[in-house]
């Protein structure tokens, strides 16, 4: 199964991914401003419609 996962190196902390046309069951959140945001790895269904709305492409699907 696969989900998807931000590079905290990458993630330049915009909130583009959080938007709530990007992901219809809202797996992506930040626990403070100033961090990168992370993905609920248990209820994403790695659809992979993130991807191509971080304008840092800090968002890839991997395997779990």
């Amino acid at each position: 199964m696969k989900v998807a996962y931000i590079d905290p190196a990458k993630c330049t902390c915009c909130k583009e991914c959080q938007a709530n046309t990007v992901c219809p069951l809202k797996v992506i959140f930040k626990i403070d401003e100033d961090e990168p945001a992370v993905v609920d790895s248990g209820v994403c269904h790695g659809c992979g419609d993130c991807i191509s709305k971080c304008p840092a492409k800090a968002i890839t699907l991997k395997d779990v």
